[in-house]
C-alpha cells in the first residue's frame, strides 16, 4: 500500500475515533425533553431504586435525551418485583450460581401529567454462592435501563 493511501486511511480512522455522537432515531417524538422521576422500589432490595436511577440517568444522558430546562415528558419507574433463582445444581466441587430477576413498570407522562405510554420491562443479573441478591443488582438495572431507553427512543407519540 502506498504511503499516501496509508496516511489517508490513518487520518480517516483518527477523525472517526475522535467523534462523539449519540443516536436518537428520527421521527421519535419522545425525543430529548425527558425528565426522570425518582424510582419507586416495591421490593426487598434496599438499593434497587438508587441503582436504577443511576443506570437510567447514565443511559438517557448517553443518548442525549435528558431535558435541560423544561421537559415535555416525565419518566417514572417502579421496581415491582425481584426474585432469585439458582441456575446451577449443587455439587461439592463447584459453587452455585444465582440469577436475580427484576421487573420494572415504566410510565411516560406528558407535561400535564397524563400517562401517554406504559410498559413493563424485566431482566436479570448473576451472582455466585456466598453473595447477596444486591450483587447482581447493578447488572440487572443496567440491562433494564438499556431496554427502557431503546423503547422510549423509538416511540412515535
Amino acid at each position: 500500500m502506498s504511503r499516501i493511501k496509508l496516511l489517508i486511511l490513518l487520518s480517516l480512522l483518527a477523525s472517526l475515533s475522535s467523534c462523539r455522537y449519540g443516536f436518537v432515531p428520527e421521527g421519535s417524538r419522545a425525543g430529548k425533553d425527558i425528565a426522570l422521576e425518582p424510582s419507586v422500589n416495591r421490593t426487598y432490595l434496599r438499593e434497587a431504586g438508587l441503582m436504577l436511577d443511576s443506570q437510567l440517568e447514565r443511559a438517557f444522558a448517553t443518548m442525549g435525551m435528558l431535558a435541560s430546562d423544561e421537559p415535555r415528558q416525565r419518566l417514572s419507574c417502579s421496581i415491582i418485583s425481584a426474585r432469585r433463582e439458582r441456575t446451577t445444581t449443587g455439587s461439592l466441587s463447584s459453587t452455585d450460581r444465582y440469577r436475580l430477576y427484576i421487573s420494572v413498570l415504566v410510565r411516560l407522562s406528558d407535561s400535564m401529567g397524563t400517562i401517554i405510554w406504559q410498559q413493563t420491562f424485566s431482566d436479570q443479573g448473576a451472582f455466585s454462592e456466598g453473595g447477596q441478591d444486591e450483587d447482581a443488582l447493578e447488572e440487572a438495572c443496567g440491562q433494564v435501563s438499556l431496554q427502557i431507553v431503546r423503547a422510549v427512543a423509538s416511540l412515535e407519540l
